[in-house]
């Protein structure tokens, strides 16, 4: 199973990281890169990345999609869903062109965002989008495979006929090798502690694997440790919160807002968490096990230096999660039977820290480990699927 960074804001991070040896690749962000930036990025990086096309809302012009010939607004002033009918070959050329001329890993066909999505969603997407970029594809001598972007809305999950409507339309493409999976995450908590939604995204990856796909989940947070134990290909790993989740908001244009940024915060792969630095303290003085709660990186270094002061824009949190949540990935086990077992006994050595930790030292539920209770759970919900399936 690779892990990609999803890359956003300050995406230099990634790259760093990434020649480092953190990562198997990046997904860029074109919200962020501009199509120039991109053109200038060494070659041996994109052949192991891809693109995320991010066309979720075409008649918004945020960030740096402008200066993509592929963005609608380019070629149709006045956007209208007629009138990208209308051009929608164009479209289809100018967004496979620019992947195959970074030489990206794969070819990615985007998908439109909506709200609530309209009855003929799946026959829009299939013909605004899949059969032209599908069409155009097949008239070039390539040898890359082609991902379809999907995103699942909770409801797909956890409506067993919704989820077999997007399974159908999904197995029903002939052209496709695999998906670029995101699940719409608009959960108040950090980490995701809906059972009906973790159980229904792990049947749902195992389902598009059972039919010979690939999957390649974006934009997850510490959860793609729980969603590896269905054998996707690849999970990512992000910087800000808004990189571990998906929300419709990152694309869309609004007026610019002082908002107060949340605390800084530190992941501990013993304890599969993102604990508030405002705790570090107490936990080292009352929590026998701190030295081992945090991971050895370059980062923890510089990190718990005298003059260090934390701040969530600052890198190094950032880079010491891509490091450890990265080192933890590769210490699973290939054999899918051997993984989930190892998923629980990670997730119950956690716990059994938690359990120590909260007799000596409160912390908040988004960094008390409440989750891994649920992922347990959620887990041998998954492995009695699939003994009976």
């Amino acid at each position: 199973m690779k892990v990609y960074h999803q890359t956003g804001f300050r995406f230099i991070w990634n790259i760093d990281s990434y020649i480092q040896g953190v990562g198997d690749g990046l997904i860029f962000s074109p919200v962020n890169i501009s199509s120039d930036e991109l053109e200038s990025i060494d070659e041996s990086i994109k052949k192991s990345s891809f693109l995320d096309p991010q066309l979720y809302l075409p008649s918004q012009e945020k960030g740096q999609l402008i200066t993509y010939n592929y963005f609608p607004l380019n070629f149709i002033p006045g956007f209208t869903t007629i009138a990208l009918h209308s051009q929608q070959d164009m479209l289809a050329k100018e967004c496979v062109d620019i992947q195959v001329r970074n030489d990206f890993e794969y070819i990615v066909i985007p998908c439109r965002y909506y709200d609530e999505f309209p009855t003929n969603y799946f026959d829009n997407q299939t013909e605004f989008y899949i059969d032209p970029f599908c069409k155009y594809i097949s008239t070039l001598d390539l040898a890359k495979k082609i991902l379809i972007t999907v995103v699942v809305k909770p409801i797909m999950l956890t409506d067993v006929a919704k989820r077999d409507d997007i399974l159908n339309w999904i197995t029903s493409q002939q052209n496709i090798d695999g998906i670029y999976l995101i699940f719409e995450n608009n959960f108040l908590t950090k980490q995701i502690k809906d059972v009906d939604f973790l159980f229904g995204a792990l049947q749902f990856i195992d389902l598009i694997k059972f039919n010979g796909l690939e999957v390649h989940i974006g934009y997850c947070n510490v959860e793609g440790l729980l969603y590896s134990a269905a054998n996707p290909d690849s999970i990512t790993i992000g910087s800000y919160e808004n990189l571990r989740h998906f929300k419709v908001k990152r694309f869309e244009v609004v007026e610019k807002q002082q908002m107060k940024g949340p605390n800084a915060r530190i992941y501990s792969g013993l304890l599969c968490q993102w604990i508030d630095y405002s705790y570090l303290a107490s936990l080292k003085a009352l929590y026998p096990n701190y030295n081992l709660m945090l991971e050895d990186s370059d980062f923890k270094l510089a990190m718990f230096e005298a003059s260090y002061k934390w701040h969530f824009s600052k890198p190094q949190p950032y880079k010491h999660f891509f490091k450890v949540f990265y080192d933890q990935t590769k210490l699973l086990p290939v054999n899918q039977d051997d993984r989930i077992p190892y998923l629980k006994t990670l997730f119950s050595k956690a716990i059994d820290e938690f359990e120590i930790i909260k007799n000596k030292v409160r912390l908040d539920p988004d960094s008390d480990g409440s989750h891994l209770y649920i992922w347990l759970n959620v887990l041998s919900m998954y492995e009695d699927f699939k003994n009976n399936s």
